[in-house]
């Protein structure tokens, strides 16, 4: 018996290894400024992702179990697509965040003051995105299996502060150019 739970314990340690470099491996992949044109970065708004808050919602689903001639595989159908729905816009959501830390950063860089204390910011926000990234993530596995509801909001917030720290960054910087 202590076989078979230390094996368990071990499948499960490899899994969450696996998922966790899968993440962290789409969390920090470099992005290219030659990826972040100007008319992304005008046109770039967070209310994008404002839906994912509602893709498993249970009125919709409530809803669908009212109907005439309701079957319960087209509430399997559903929540499939909606899950898949779902983990496109968090891959999308993950690049945004990062091309938006990139301009930051370069924004810094190319800067003619010291702004160590605004480096330490985005470090922070990046590592608390990292983590709602990772419950996102989890939340999303749950759903997979029928546990539990997706967790979007932590990240669609550090998002908007993302998006925040770059427009005051780049108010003092209005000449950059790419």
């Amino acid at each position: 018996m202590l076989t078979v739970i230390i094996l368990v314990l071990f499948v499960i340690l490899g899994f969450s290894l696996v998922l966790i470099a899968s993440v962290l491996a789409r969390l920090f992949r470099r992005c290219e400024m030659a990826d972040i044109t100007p008319e992304w970065l005008e046109s770039f708004s967070v209310s994008v992702y404002y839906p994912m808050q509602g893709l498993l919602s249970d009125e919709d689903f409530h809803f669908l179990a009212r109907q005439p001639g309701f079957d319960f595989s087209l509430y399997r159908k559903l929540r499939r697509e909606r899950l898949l729905i779902f983990h496109q816009y968090l891959s999308r959501l993950v690049s945004d965040f990062n091309r938006l830390h990139t301009v930051a950063r370069v924004l810094i860089a190319r800067g003619q003051q010291d702004r160590s204390d605004l480096i330490v910011r985005l470090f922070k926000l990046k590592f608390r995105f990292t983590l709602a990234v990772m419950r996102s993530e989890i939340s999303y596995l749950c759903c997979r299996i029928g546990v539990g509801t997706l967790a979007t909001q932590s990240m669609i917030a550090r998002l908007e502060d993302m998006s925040a720290e770059l427009r005051g960054i780049a108010e003092p910087n209005a000449a950059f150019q790419y």
